[in-house]
Order: C-alpha cells, then structure tokens, then sequence
C-alpha cells in the first residue's frame, strides 16, 4: 500500500459503473475505499441492459470485469443493501452512519432450488440476479408479508425474516456521490396510459422484456398475450422536459430509442418501427452516425417530430391508439400500435420516494447532487451529478476523484 494508505479511507456511494470506476480509481492510488450501494448486487442500471450503444456490444461483459475487480480488490470494503443515514462533519472528514438491510436468504446457504418462489403467494421471490454465481434468489421486502410459509419449505434453512437492521459508523475522509438513476412513476402524466395496458412500457421494462438474457430470451413479443407485435411506438421525453415531472431532457433517451429499435428490426425485421420525437439529441460523431444507421436498416426506422396527445387501449384491448400532432406537416393523426414504450422518465436516485423525506446530501432544484451547496456534495458523479450516460460517467468518476485526492493533498 502507498503513503496515502495511511489517510482515512474515502466513501463511494453507489455501486453502479460510476461507483466502481471511483472505487477502482480510488484503489490504485493506494486509498482505502468504503463502497455502499442499496442494491443486493453491484452494476447499478447498467446490469439491467442488453446491448451498449453505440458499439452494440454487451453491456454485462465489460461490467462483469469491473466488478469482479472491485470485489477482489484488498482496498475495497463493500456494503451491499445498505444507505447512508447520517452524515456529520469532523476536523478532517466526516463521521458517516450506514444501514444495512442483510438480505432474509443467505446466498451462502441457498441452493437455488425454486420451492420458496413457487410457494411465495406474493410472487415476492425472484433470483438475485440472471448473472449471479453461484445462482441465488432474494426477498423484495417491500412485497413480502412475512407470512412463513417460505422458511418452512427451505431445505437448508438458507431463510430468515427476522434479520434486524446492521449499523456501521465509518471515520471518512471524502465522499463520492454515485447514486445513478431510477424510473420516475408516469402514471399521473395521463396522456401516456400507463397502467392502463400491459404492452405500455418503459424503456427499461422494454430492455428487460427484450433482452437476450431476459423472460423471452431475446424474442420481441407482446406483454399482453405474448405475440409478436405488427408495430411499436417509442415516445421520446416522455415525462421529461415537462414542468410536471421532470423538467429537464435525461440525455440518454434519444440513443437508447434509436439502439431499442434497431435491435427490434434486427431480431424482427417485419416490426414496423416508429420513433416519436421532440428533437434528436445525438452529439458526437459516433452517436450521429448512430442515429444515421437507424435509417438505413431493413425497411429502416420512422422518426416522426411529433408529441402524443394521448395513447389508450382499443376498445377490444387488442392494440393502442395514438393520437399525436405531426408537427412537419401540420396534421393531427390517430394511429394503431401493438406496442408502445415511452422512453425519458430518468430522475437521480437521491430524490426521496417520499414527499418529505430528507436526503443524505443537499440536492439541487431538480433532484441533483448540488454541488455547491455545501462541502459534502462536492464530489458527483455520473447521473447524481447530471444526466449522463455511460461513457460521461466514467469521466466524472475519475474527474472526482482526482479532485478529492488533490484536495486532500491540500489538507496535508
């Protein structure tokens, strides 16, 4: 270990693909890292993609590496399905107080066997996650009643509800906020129906439904009677750049249209693919010629500037009706989809479920990590600190921490 070994260690919050290129970056330079993530795995929404763009690869090969780092890595201490709860400044640093939740099945003991998933009445079992090894599965314990019947049937006793809460109190010399993104609820944006219908998604419902590793391993069907679909729709800045959600554009959403339809005409060719659109916001070469190859495809993808007035299910459920405004040529039309995904609704993760509640750090008007708000909230990155995708996030990983390190060499 280097010199800088012997300061405090530096807490990372978040474990997605920010969080871990901090955490790494961290390591090399010799500093003890403390890496807290809520989820009861490491890879944040990156693990829940199928493709990259704009390369098209695999999202799970290059973060299976990363990870796999971390976890190795003698500097890196790992707190999984935990939170930050309290934070309190000291002479150099901060007193930091985490809560963890332990998970009601030890991974160590399941044997992946399926009788507490078939016998949970909640449906409150699922695994761990498709790329977990050894398999395991895990209680969402915001569905599970804890009603028993799961641990009566467990054959190695690898089950326990009654698990209380873990509390760690940490000395820590910085933090690195890297708490990525979640889904914003659309359901009060009423023009988008959702709810309303199974084949209205999400974009990232979509990507999971899709995906190679997925329920359909890879076939693109209908949710609601698992056929393949004649036509899907993708609406752009669904809920974002609106003053009744989100009032700012996600950043990400117009590539991850465009790579979500290319795939489908890949897979599908005969799909008719329609993309509707505020404006394209592909900046950089590679993402434009992205946006180009979209076109150029099979029977190519339509992009129509228009916004939604209203998607609803056809009377018989058999389809969606859209209703939209073709702002190019000035006509209001109505149109049959089999599918529909609204792709924008990406709010930071530290903006609380809950009216009310408090955040671990100060946040910005729009849900951000404000980071000149005080001295805690200096070091953001990736979506905490601003919409951004993969590539944006590794750069503000590394760029945090190379400022923490320099601060903390002013401090000496």
């Amino acid at each position: 270990m280097t010199e800088s070994g012997s300061h405090k260690p530096v807490l990372v919050v978040g474990g997605g693909v920010a969080g871990l290129i901090a955490a790494l970056d961290l390591a090399a330079l010799g500093r003890e890292v403390e890496l807290v993530d809520s989820a009861p795995r490491l890879g944040g929404q990156v693990a829940k993609l199928d493709k990259i763009y704009p390369g098209d690869h695999c999202a799970f090969c290059p973060l299976w590496t990363e990870i796999k780092r971390v976890e190795e890595n003698e500097n890196i201490r790992i707190y999984l399905t935990s939170n930050v709860t309290t934070i309190n400044p000291e002479p150099e640093g901060y007193t930091v107080t985490i809560t963890g939740e332990p998970g009601w099945i030890d991974e160590s003991l399941c044997v992946f066997c399926g009788r507490c998933r078939d016998i949970c009445p909640e449906q409150a079992i699922r695994p761990l996650w498709e790329h977990a090894s050894p398999p395991s599965f895990f209680i969402d314990k915001t569905q599970c009643t804890q009603c028993g019947t799961c641990p009566a049937v467990c054959p190695t006793d690898a089950i326990d509800t009654r698990r209380p809460s873990v509390y760690v109190v940490l000395s820590v010399a910085d933090i690195v906020w890297a708490t990525g993104f979640r889904e914003a609820d659309l359901t009060p944006l009423a023009e988008f129906g959702y709810g309303s219908h199974r084949d209205i998604m999400t974009s990232l419902e979509f990507e999971k439904w899709t995906a190679e590793s997925g329920p359909n391993q890879g076939r693109i069907l209908r949710r609601s009677d698992k056929q393949p679909p004649r036509s899907i729709a993708f609406i752009q800045c669904a809920g974002a750049r609106d003053l009744r959600l989100l009032p700012y554009c996600s950043g990400v959403c117009c590539m991850h249209a465009l790579k979500q339809a290319q795939w489908v005409k890949r897979r599908s060719p005969e799909i008719d693919c329609t993309i509707f659109y505020t404006d394209l916001r592909t900046i950089g070469r590679d993402y434009y010629d992205y946006g180009l190859k979209s076109l150029h495809m099979a029977t190519g993808v339509n992009l129509v500037r228009a916004r939604p007035g209203f998607i609803r299910p056809m009377p018989d459920g058999s389809a969606l009706a859209l209703n939209y405004e073709d702002t190019e040529a000035q006509k209001i039309r109505l149109e049959r989809f089999d599918l529909v995904v609204l792709n924008g609704n990406l709010r930071p993760s530290l903006v609380p479920s809950s009216p009310g509640a408090p955040a671990p750090v100060a946040l910005d008007g729009d849900g951000f990590v404000d980071r000149a708000g005080d001295d805690v909230s200096r070091f953001a990155c990736g979506f905490s600190r601003e919409p951004a995708d993969i590539a944006e996030a590794v750069l503000h990983a590394s760029s945090s921490v190379m400022q923490c390190v320099t601060r903390e060499k002013g401090r000496g």
